[in-house]
């Protein structure tokens, strides 16, 4: 028979010759999980009692031998059904099962971890390269994402998301190593892709940066840092914000006319506050700081952050995006256009009243009080603190 092509990163696919296989409607009925199992493991094998616990779990089961056995009968019927030739496609060896040697098989996750064992004990640096990259091309995704919240899904795919983070990495500093920047970019950019909150769009920024295309590594940055703050109400990584600093130390404009650079600048529209991202929000506050004596204005940061009725934090995640928003506008309504504003975390925002005094703070947060009340209703409520920057200077002085 033709060799049997199983897929299960990124998805569970079959393909026999040059034909996909469909086991049925139902990607995660139990057959197919025995299959799963069976082909996951490899030559080692599982054992009856360990797949018997994996497929029904917490199901109380009056003849678990019989209902194995009933199993793997629909199996086999099924993979005939589908086109498949008539095969055991799991046999007993021993006291474990395994992949029936009479069907030739290539499974993406054995090779896969084949490529990265292989890797870890070559020594030569360019063949280890070889091994890592056929594991990095391999995976296309985390393990049967169908089936994610399965026992054995969910064990198996943590140890490869791991061994796929080492490869990742240990390419990535390989191919800078050798100022191969383009490659570099590809492996990050396949990482961020996968897994788009683990960070990899840093390494990405960095890659872009070595080959001097600052503009896409800025425009790849703000993208990043607005989706972190806004969407997951994190702050930028260490990595993020190394990355900011070296942008902002080497991007330069183009030779050009003053009248074309500052078109360039201009916001359009110009309406209600300053939103930003919190790295824009500390180089604004390090700007005002340095300006305040020389001008002679005032200026407080002020400390939003969400409660609930009863004055304590909001534990309900869903509770806390939408109030998340709702204060996002109603800060961004209840402020003067030369205010600046950003969020510091899921449940608080960051305000600089520029040109304000401690009263005018208490009267920023009425306004802002009472926005939030008429969007989110009566128990909506914001706890506040303010400090002025000239305090906060001299506190972080002494």
């Amino acid at each position: 028979m033709e060799t049997l092509h199983v897929r299960m990163l990124g998805g569970f696919i079959l393909h026999y010759g040059n034909e996909e296989i469909i086991l049925g409607r139902n990607t995660t009925a139990k057959f197919v999980q025995l299959l799963q199992m069976v082909w996951l493991e490899g030559n080692k094998g599982i054992s009856k009692t360990q797949i018997v616990r994996y497929l029904y779990e917490a199901d109380e089961l009056s003849n678990p031998n019989n209902s194995f056995n009933n199993l793997v009968f629909q199996m086999r019927r099924q993979m005939e059904a589908a086109g498949l030739p008539k095969k055991d496609y799991i046999i007993k060896r021993g006291k474990v099962f395994i992949p029936d040697p009479g069907v030739p098989l290539t499974i993406d996750v054995l090779d896969f971890n084949s490529y990265i064992d292989q890797a870890r004990a070559e020594k030569d640096e360019d063949r280890k390269y070889d091994l890592y990259a056929h594991a990095f091309d391999l995976y296309r995704g985390e393990l049967l994402p169908e089936a994610g919240t399965k026992t054995f899904v969910v064990k198996a795919g943590a140890q490869l998301h791991q061994k796929f983070n080492e490869a990742a990495k240990w390419l990535g500093n390989y191919t800078k190593s050798r100022k191969d920047y383009q490659d570099m970019y590809r492996i990050y950019e396949k990482a961020a892709k996968i897994y788009p909150d683990s960070d990899w769009q840093a390494y990405q920024i960095e890659a872009l940066i070595s080959q001097e295309n600052y503009k896409e590594a800025y425009q790849l940055y703000d993208t990043t840092v607005r989706r972190y703050t806004d969407d997951m109400g994190l702050t930028p990584s260490d990595k993020m914000l190394e990355n900011y600093r070296k942008m902002s130390r080497k991007l330069q404009q183009p030779q050009t006319e003053l009248m074309e650079i500052q078109s360039s600048l201009v916001e359009n529209p110009v309406s209600g506050a300053y939103y930003c991202s919190y790295p824009s929000f500390i180089d604004t506050y390090h700007i005002m700081q340095r300006n305040m004596e020389r001008i002679g204005f005032s200026a407080f940061m002020l400390l939003c952050t969400l409660v609930d009725y009863e004055g304590k934090p909001i534990s309900n995640k869903e509770k806390l995006e939408e109030r998340g928003r709702a204060l996002k506008e109603s800060i961004g309504s209840s402020l003067r256009k030369g205010d600046v504003y950003t969020k510091f975390s899921a449940s608080q925002y960051l305000v600089l009243l520029i040109g304000s005094t401690r009263e005018g703070c208490d009267v920023v947060a009425r306004r802002i009080s009472k926005s939030l009340k008429e969007r989110e209703g009566a128990k909506a409520d914001v706890r506040y603190s303010n400090v002025s920057l000239s305090d906060l200077s001299r506190i972080v002085q002494d």
